[in-house]
């Protein structure tokens, strides 16, 4: 069964969706086999320079320093009710290389693996997502060579790539994430709970035994 998500790898809600998702696909059972296909959608793709993500919730929303750690704070419960690293003291930067070695991942069938590698790296505050030589390390940790990760870090492949996933999930009438569709059919907007997900992946499975 195939579904197919669109994250920003600094997303939090994309975060925590994608982790109950792979709880979701494994409460189907060892002999069922979901194939989670990540596409990219920056959702500031004109941010210029890595910015403390405190001060960018404060200045997006007009908020207060407090107000914008309560509002993290509340991601970062669910976070670790998920068993997932999450810290508010990291640091948000435009997204858009790390999508395309992501997309480049692919190469090697790691294109998830790598999306999860860099989802932990930041939120947990340890990997600078606009730092190459980071992005190199994580892409080598997955399967894809260093020359090959290099090679794409310091030219445009897959730039255009990512744009298409951007575009077609605007053409869907998507404006944020995470968004996932089941066996091309079945949507589901934003981040839901893991029974939500598991009912949506069971009606995919009926779907794709029924054709």
């Amino acid at each position: 069964m195939r579904v197919d998500t669109w994250n920003d790898i600094v997303c939090p809600w994309c975060y925590v969706g994608e982790a109950r998702l792979r709880k979701a696909a494994e409460a189907l059972g060892p002999d069922v086999t979901v194939e989670i296909v990540p596409h990219a959608f920056e959702l500031d793709p004109s941010h210029s320079h890595p910015e403390k993500v405190l001060d960018m919730l404060a200045r997006k929303y007009g908020a207060s320093e407090e107000q914008v750690r309560q509002m993290d704070g509340r991601v970062a419960t669910l976070a670790q009710q998920e068993g997932l690293p999450y810290t508010s003291d990291r640091v948000t930067v435009n997204t858009f290389n790390a999508h395309r070695l992501i997309a480049a991942a692919g190469e090697a069938g790691a294109s998830l693996d790598l999306l999860h590698a860099l989802q932990r790296g930041h939120f947990s505050g340890e990997l600078d997502l606009s730092d190459d030589e980071a992005l190199i390390a994580a892409a080598v940790g997955v399967g894809l060579s260093e020359e090959r990760a290099r090679e794409v870090l310091a030219g445009d492949e897959y730039a255009d790539a990512v744009r298409a996933d951007r575009a077609a999930a605007m053409r869907m009438g998507v404006s944020g994430v995470p968004f996932t569709v089941i066996e091309q059919r079945f949507a589901i907007p934003g981040c839901v709970d893991v029974e939500l997900y598991e009912t949506g992946l069971r009606k995919g499975l009926d779907t794709a035994g029924a054709q």
